[in-house]
């Protein structure tokens, strides 16, 4: 019923809007323009309507590529006056007025006579175009796009025509990203076009320029229209050579939470100090992951690893920023990052990062295993409090030795530890109502990693012939770990014959990774359309996986006892090197690169206890890269050799219930992959196509197979070899805008998500493919009227389906239904009223757990000081107290339901500020709080 409303809502204020824009859209002014000079249509010159008494902007449009315009949505009875401009072209105006008997204005063939005089001479500065195409730049002047007192320049390039921003702040000029944006020219903020995006005031732009990137064309000449990366220049109305920019909040809330923080980014021309520091209690990150890309200096320094939660928590570089553990979590860390440009085109980067989670964990999984003769049911409360810090030390040099030379190098080194204290308590059953086993096992776990990474690149285009080109990237990775991990387990059996076991002790498993990875390739161009190109890959790997196990229930023993059974050593190095020669072949819109790969794997195994294996093998495989217009299609063979930590022969009993095996005879997995990607924007109708397709099929992956005593429920698992695992998924999305005098915007997205995997369940010998069906429609629309009311409304269907070859597991299905609506108003000014309102619904979960999961989470803001820098906000989260953690996952002939707890409703009163301090001076008499 609540889905049924919220569809009902969602979709009578989608229309609203609609039906609103097409009661305004009373009038119209259409012709075609005519280059008079050379005989033939104008396209894309700029059709803009003013009110003929104070010139403002009413719309605009711009000729298509024949000359054709058609100016809708223009008042009656009211003067008004046409202007339209071309770069080289007199400037063409005329004045007029629509009435309910004379709606349409049809100019007919307007003549555009060429003039010597350059645009900016000739146009009136109230009627300066709002926008101006050239052969090679699309300029929009930002005056003609209202904007509140307080907004950035995302805000404004929201409101351009053909731009559009996503909810992540990544941004597409007709459907091509941006990966740059220049300030008068010059890189400010290097390669991080959000820190400009999301931090410079909007009233200070006077231009914005969007062109091709150069360095990317001169990289790959070849590059599809659709995928050529665009560049943002801006021209300020005032200089911007130094400033500040950042946040800082405190809040304090019911329940004794609490939250607190500060980012600042300080520049001075060409140099960049980002910090930051933060703490809270609120299971939430304390800043969002684009203020630590880009004020956080990441974007500048470089991101090797990205983790990201559903719930919005997020690590980058092995550095957690809150929220990414279960349960209730405190969370803290601070940094700093320095960025400058030096001499001789040089960059230099600077960092370190702190992170720190304390995380308390209640959590309840119920497990249901379908056997061939009954079910199997598992309870598990799983009770822990953990501490996870990491340190991370980084740094980066960019050297643009010359305009077609380019060297990068890229060092790190993370410290990371973890310590976790852990109460699990299992019982099992079969068919619910007959015990099997039961068991408490405490566990202390400490562990340690050290890691030193690294990344080095340089690449060089040929100034003599175009096309031809070195690259060469080469990583560094050496990581130490060590985790002791103290058990003891009282479990008992109720079989047959009922017995107990208790064990007490201590596992050390320390872990050594050595990888160094080479990657040489050169392109030759033969002629216009036809070019080689050979890739050399030569990567050295040296791993180590050493148990060492102990009994520390000995009586009278001095030290800890040694179990011989239980430990053991696994050293595994070697080589992969790979060879790719491929031909480069472009005809019009087509490319063509098929391509043979060469690979010889060489691993050495070396055992404590077992005799060393050696393996030695050699593959070729095809290769085909396709882009043909808006498609690029992709087929490639890979080969991965499994991890020392399956190859180790020692049991893991740390779990008593779950028993775990290693294989010393597992052999490479080869992996046969393709993709399909569509893109296309359609610039007249602001439509944005999207489609991916990828699938692949692996030989000899690794498949855990399963024994289950089901007398008393205990279960070991084996990792080996399997062939005929595959998964296939795909994604597309379709997006349409409509913006209105740049004051009125709707966007509507429909999207659909599918994935399919078959995969080997082995159980007790019984072998079986498991095919495991989703399916993920969705459906959403953002309204924004005037900066006055935004309406977000998103609403996702989905299906997901088991289905096994062999009728010994029984089929599984369930269907989710959620949605998440979001309301912004903003009035009376200086207040902002803001409510979310998120639904879960599960059609079937465990007995004994909700299936609807409700919260709404409601605030209201109050602005206040100069431009409204400072924020004072009373909110309340799951204003409904409903919230809980709860999901459902399938897995091989499982079905787990786990329920988490989560935090639940509380009141928070939050005052934050804003720093934008740009122009003037840094430090000094001048505060950076300006009141």
């Amino acid at each position: 019923m609540k889905s049924t409303l919220l569809t009902c809502l969602f979709f009578l204020l989608v229309g609203l809007p609609a039906a609103t824009f097409a009661q305004n859209q009373k009038g119209e002014v259409k012709g075609k323009l005519w280059d008079a000079t050379h005989k033939e249509a104008l396209p894309y010159a700029t059709i803009a309507v003013y009110t003929a008494q104070d010139t403002t902007l009413v719309t605009f449009r711009v000729s298509d590529e024949k000359g054709n315009f058609r100016v809708p949505g223009l008042a009656l009875n009211k003067p008004l006056r046409i202007v339209i401009t071309m770069t080289g072209f007199k400037v063409f105006r005329k004045e007029f007025a629509l009435t309910s008997g004379n709606a349409e204005l049809d100019l007919g063939q307007v003549e555009m006579t060429q003039s010597d005089n350059l645009l900016g001479e000739v146009v009136i500065m109230s009627e300066a175009p709002p926008i101006v195409v050239r052969k090679d730049t699309l300029e929009f002047n930002a005056n003609s796009f209202k904007t509140l007192p307080t907004a950035l320049l995302e805000d404004l390039l929201k409101k351009l025509p053909g731009v559009t921003v996503d909810g992540s702040g990544n941004i597409a000029v007709n459907g091509k990203a941006v990966n740059k944006i220049l300030v008068d020219g010059k890189e400010f903020f290097g390669n991080d076009p959000k820190v400009a995006s999301r931090n410079l005031p909007a009233d200070m732009i006077d231009k914005v320029q969007v062109v091709n990137d150069p360095d990317a064309l001169r990289r790959d000449p070849d590059l599809p229209v659709n995928e050529i990366p665009q560049v943002i220049n801006l021209k300020l109305k005032k200089g911007i050579k130094q400033g500040a920019f950042g946040k800082v909040y405190a809040g304090t809330g019911t329940d004794q939470r609490y939250e607190g923080g500060g980012i600042l980014n300080v520049f001075r021309d060409t140099t960049q100090i980002s910090l930051l520091g933060y703490s809270n209690n609120l299971n939430k990150p304390a800043f969002g992951f684009e203020d630590i890309s880009r004020i956080g200096g990441f974007n500048r320094s470089g991101m090797n690893s990205i983790m990201v939660r559903s719930d919005g928590g997020f690590a980058v570089n092995g550095i957690s920023f809150g929220g990414t553990e279960d349960g209730i979590q405190r969370s803290t860390g601070a940094g700093g990052n320095f960025n400058t440009l030096l001499k001789g085109d040089v960059k230099v980067n600077l960092q370190y990062f702190y992170g720190g989670i304390d995380a308390d964990l209640n959590q309840l999984v119920n497990s249901a295993q379908s056997l061939p003769n009954d079910t199997l049911v598992s309870r598990r409360t799983r009770n822990q409090d953990s501490d996870n810090q990491s340190h991370r030390f980084g740094g980066r040099i960019d050297w643009k030795i010359d305009s077609v030379t380019n060297l990068s190098f890229s060092p790190s080194v993370v410290l990371a530890r973890s310590a976790s204290n852990q109460g699990l308590f299992t019982n099992t059953f079969r068919s619910i109502n007959e015990p099997l086993n039961s068991s408490e096992n405490q566990q202390q776990l400490d562990n340690t990693t050290t890691t030193f990474s690294g990344n080095l690149s340089f690449d060089r285009s040929s100034r003599k012939k175009k096309g031809r080109q070195f690259n060469f990237y080469g990583t560094y990775n050496i990581n130490d770990g060590d985790q002791n991990q103290y058990y003891q387990v009282e479990s008992d059996f109720y079989g047959l014959n009922p017995y107990s076991e208790f064990l007490d002790q201590l596992r050390d498993n320390v872990v050594t990774n050595r990888a160094i990875n080479t990657s040489f390739s050169y392109t030759e161009p033969f002629s216009k359309n036809l070019s080689g190109v050979v890739r050399l890959n030569a990567e050295y790997f040296k791993d180590g996986n050493r148990v060492s196990t102990y009994d520390l229930a000995g009586e009278g023993a001095e030290e800890p006892l040694l179990l011989p059974t239980l430990s053991d050593k696994v050293e595994r190095s070697g080589w992969r090197n790979f060879v790719t020669t491929s031909l480069k072949w472009k005809v019009k819109d087509l490319t063509l690169q098929p391509g043979i790969r060469f690979t010889l794997l060489n691993i050495d195994n070396t055992f404590q206890k077992l005799q060393p294996i050696d393996q030695d093998y050699f593959y070729a495989f095809p290769s085909l890269t396709a882009n043909w217009k808006s498609f690029n299609f992709s087929y490639n063979v890979n080969v991965r050799e499994p991890s020392a930590a399956d190859l180790q022969p020692v049991t893991d009993q740390s779990n008593p219930l779950f028993i775990q095996y290693g294989n010393p005879e597992l052999t490479p997995t080869i992996s046969h992959s393709v993709n399909l990607h569509f893109r296309k924007f359609d610039t007249k109708r602001s439509v944005n196509y999207w489609a991916y397709l990828s699938g692949s099929i692996s030989n000899d992956a690794v498949t855990r197979a399963r024994t289950l005593d089901e007398t008393t429920g205990q279960q070991t698992t084996r990792p080996v070899n399997t062939d005929g695992n595959w998964q296939l998924s795909s994604s597309t999305e379709v997006t349409k805008d409509w913006k209105f005098d740049g004051q009125r915007q709707f966007s509507l997205t429909a999207s659909l998500w599918v994935n399919y995997m078959k995969t080997l369940i082995i159980l007790n010998n019984l072998r079986s493919y498991g095919q495991n069906i989703s399916l993920n429609p969705s459906l959403s629309a953002r309204v924004n009227l005037n900066d006055k009311f935004e309406f977000n409304e998103s609403f996702t269907l989905g299906r997901r389906r088991s289905v096994y070859e062999d009728e010994a597991f029984q089929d599984i299905r369930f269907s989710t239904t959620t949605s998440r609506t979001g309301v912004v108003v903003r009035v009376p000014k200086k207040i902002v009223w803001e409510a979310t309102f998120d639904y879960t619904y599960n059609s079937n979960v465990a007995p004994g757990l909700r299936k609807d999961i409700s919260r709404l989470n409601a605030a209201v803001t109050f602005l206040f000081l100069k431009n409204d820098r400072a924020q004072l906000k009373l909110s309340v989260y799951d204003l409904l107290d409903q919230n809980i953690g709860a999901y459902r996952a399938i897995r091989e002939n499982f079905v787990e339901d786990f329920q988490t707890q989560v935090l639940t409703r509380y009141a928070m009163l939050t005052f934050t500020y804003n720093i934008r301090n740009f122009g003037g001076k840094v430090g000094g008499t001048n505060s950076f709080f300006r009141f």
